[in-house]
C-alpha cells in the first residue's frame, strides 16, 4: 500500500497540481472476514436514514462521475495536438444501443485503419433525442450516433462510403480553442443512461499520448522547480471534498 498528498498531471503542454488535505492509499488491505452481528435499534434507524439520503448522494457521485469522464477527454486531447478534424457519424436507419452500433463504429475504424495506418481517434457515443418531431416518445428512445476527433483529413464523400451507414458532418477545428473542452460538452447529463450500463463512455485508439501521472513529492517538487518556477498558475482554486477535505488545484500552461 502507498500514499500520497499531492498529484501532478502533465497533458502536452498543460499542467495540474492537486493538493489534498486527506492523504490517498492506493491498494488495499485484504478484509478480513467479519462474524455476524445482530444490529442495533441505533444502526437500524442510521441505515434508514442513509437510504433518505441515497437520491442526494446518488446525484452527488454522478455529478463526480460526469466531471472525471469530461476531465480524461480534456487530458487525453491536451496530450495529442495532431488531433486536427472533428467527424460526426449517423446512422440512415434506427440504431437504439451501443451493443448494436459499437461493432458497426469498430469495423468502420478497421476498414478506416486500412486508409490511415497512424490512425489516432477520440470517440464519444451519444443518443439522439428520445422524442420524435411530434414529441412522442421514441419506444427504444434516440438513435446512436458518434462524435470523434481524428489526425486526418479526408474528403467527405470518400469517408461517407466508408463509413457506410449514413450521414457524416466533418468540422475542422484549427480555429477552436480549448478543443478537449469543445468534445467533452458532448458528454452530458444522458451519461447515465441505462444503454450506457457496462459500455464504454469513451473509445479510443491505443496509440494516443497518455497524460503523465506523478504522485511522488520530490519528483513534483522537482518538475516545478525545472519546468515551471515562479510562473503562476492560469487558473487556482479551492474546494472541499466529503472524502478528501480541502482540495488545492491549480493550473499551468494553456
Amino acid at each position: 500500500m502507498s500514499v500520497y498528498q499531492n498529484k501532478l498531471i502533465i497533458s502536452g503542454k498543460k499542467v495540474e497540481l492537486y493538493q489534498y488535505e486527506t492523504p490517498i492509499f492506493v491498494g488495499k488491505k485484504k478484509k478480513t472476514k467479519k462474524k455476524y452481528k445482530r444490529r442495533s435499534k441505533e444502526e437500524i434507524m442510521a441505515e434508514v436514514k442513509a437510504n433518505e439520503d441515497s437520491e442526494f448522494k446518488m446525484e452527488i457521485m454522478r455529478d463526480f462521475s460526469l466531471r472525471r469522464t469530461r476531465a480524461r477527454i480534456v487530458r487525453l486531447v491536451d496530450s495529442n495536438h495532431d488531433l486536427r478534424a472533428f467527424l460526426t457519424l449517423t446512422f440512415n436507419y434506427d440504431v437504439p444501443g451501443l451493443r448494436k452500433a459499437n461493432p458497426i463504429f469498430n469495423k468502420f475504424i478497421k476498414r478506416l485503419k486500412r486508409m490511415v495506418p497512424e490512425l489516432k481517434y477520440i470517440a464519444v457515443p451519444e443518443f439522439q433525442s428520445d422524442t420524435d418531431f411530434y414529441g412522442r416518445k421514441k419506444i427504444n428512445g434516440g438513435s446512436v450516433h458518434y462524435h470523434l476527433l481524428v489526425n486526418f483529413e479526408m474528403s467527405h464523400d470518400k469517408l461517407e462510403k466508408i463509413w457506410g451507414q449514413g450521414f457524416i458532418k466533418i468540422n475542422r477545428v484549427k480555429h477552436i480553442n480549448h478543443l478537449g473542452l469543445y468534445i467533452s460538452k458532448y458528454v452530458g447529463k444522458n451519461l447515465f443512461d441505462i444503454r450506457y450500463f457496462g459500455m464504454r463512455k469513451i473509445l479510443a485508439s491505443k496509440n494516443l499520448e497518455q497524460p503523465i501521472i506523478i504522485t511522488v513529492l520530490k519528483e513534483i517538487k522537482e518538475f516545478i522547480a525545472n519546468a515551471i518556477g515562479n510562473i503562476p498558475p492560469v487558473f487556482e482554486n479551492k474546494y472541499r471534498s466529503d472524502w478528501l477535505g480541502i482540495i488545492h488545484y491549480r493550473m499551468y500552461g494553456q
